[in-house]
């Protein structure tokens, strides 16, 4: 068996063992969504693993401070409510109520805090200024870009070395010094309103609103940053460059955790490509659970497709049919469980969160269930599928 829970850490590369910095308590972010248009099914899988995390933590023991941002400061939000004829703030504030409506339904609900970056421009602007003052950053104009060059382990993350890195440009202009170098603040009107600032009239670029949104609800340094895996460069990249350039304190995050993409019939489900799957779309057909089981049914850093939802939903009806059929033989047990079946889903779970095996664990087990001789086995047994079943925030009908 392992000792203790295991992680994959991208900045490492390998799974290291779980060891938060303050002991009890784990603080953790999740990059939120871009609220533009309704939450995917490929959104749903990076959220439902999160939350699925959060749950084993707490079942660990542990105090877990989990905060969600909602991105509601981007261009592609400014364009979709121009062609929807809605002022971009409104739009975002209506996405952003729509995006919760669908964590609750997926019960999706174990982040403390879900919040809308707009309302730390102001830590915004204090850290653009405070990284001017340090010469981490220049301006040029009405922009301020952050000078790559200043920060000698950007790359460190995503594993590009600086020909790699001269390779993928970002935002590419003449006034940058850098190929790689990002805005820190840009002149464009992204949303009505925009913000006074000692630049002008302007916007906060995309990576330093995380940086402003974890310096004041996690502090300089915490345990997990999450998020999907083409966050790693630049996003998640340049999150790192400005929050230790910031504070000197490095790491900013122990533990790098991404998910993989869902699929739609081979290429990847974006609104760009117009190949999604709504959540709202998704539960006319589906129940949370059914989808649960089907989005854990592939392990986190592997790809999935959507050509699996059907018979994700056969899983977890297969499953639940198996609850009934073992609880009208054997009843369930109050008491303590089945410790053997907790033991190996544990395991499971210590591996790096391989739900795929935590799932067909208790698929197993509940056959088993069914088919009992001994009815006190039995019934400890359900007892423990209910606990492991919590933990996944599946409902298999055990509950009293």
């Amino acid at each position: 068996m392992q000792d203790g829970l295991r992680v994959f850490n991208t900045l490492s590369r390998r799974k290291e063992r779980f060891k938060p910095l303050l002991g009890g308590e784990v603080r953790m972010f999740v990059c939120g969504p871009t609220v533009q248009g309704a939450m995917h099914l490929g959104h749903a899988r990076t959220y439902v693993f999160y939350d699925v995390l959060a749950r084993y933590l707490k079942s660990l023991g542990y105090r877990v401070k989990y905060v969600l941002n909602i991105t509601d400061i981007d261009e592609t939000i400014t364009e979709a409510a121009r062609l929807d004829a809605r002022s971009p703030m409104s739009f975002a504030e209506e996405h952003a109520r729509l995006f919760m409506e669908d964590m609750r339904r997926l019960k999706a609900d174990s982040a403390c805090e879900i919040v809308p970056v707009s309302a730390y421009v102001d830590t915004m602007i204090d850290q653009v200024s405070l990284l001017l003052e340090k010469g981490h950053a220049y301006v040029e104009g009405p922009w301020v870009y952050f000078d790559v060059s200043s920060f000698p382990r950007f790359g460190r993350l995503s594993h590009l070395s600086p020909d790699e890195l001269s390779l993928r440009p970002l935002e590419l202009s003449l006034r940058k010094r850098n190929l790689a170098d990002f805005a820190l603040w840009r002149p464009e009107a992204l949303v009505e309103g925009k913000w006074q600032s000692p630049w002008g009239i302007g916007a906060p670029g995309w990576h330093i609103q995380d940086v402003a949104v974890t310096s004041k609800l996690l502090g300089p340094q915490y345990d997990i940053h999450g998020g999907a895996y083409e966050l790693i460069y630049p996003h998640h990249e340049a999150e790192i460059a400005e929050a230790e350039s910031l504070t000197g304190r490095s790491p900013l995050v122990r533990y790098w955790i991404h998910t993989r993409l869902l699929n739609m019939k081979g290429e990847k489900m974006s609104k760009s490509r117009g190949n999604v799957l709504t959540v709202g779309s998704a539960l006319e057909d589906y129940t949370s659970d059914q989808i649960r089981v089907y989005l854990l049914g592939v392990h986190y850093r592997k790809d999935m497709d959507l050509s699996g939802l059907r018979e994700g939903a056969a899983r977890h009806s297969r499953m639940k049919t198996l609850a009934e059929r073992a609880r009208r033989k054997c009843g369930i047990a109050e008491g303590g469980g089945d410790g053997a079946t907790m033991d190996l889903f544990r395991a499971a779970m210590d591996d790096d969160l391989n739900t795929p095996l935590a799932l067909g664990l208790l698929e197993k087990r509940l056959s088993s269930a069914a088919a009992a001789g001994n009815q006190e086995k039995g019934r400890r047994t359900l007892a423990t599928v209910r606990e492991a079943s919590g933990i996944l925030g599946v409902d298999l009908g055990l509950e009293p």
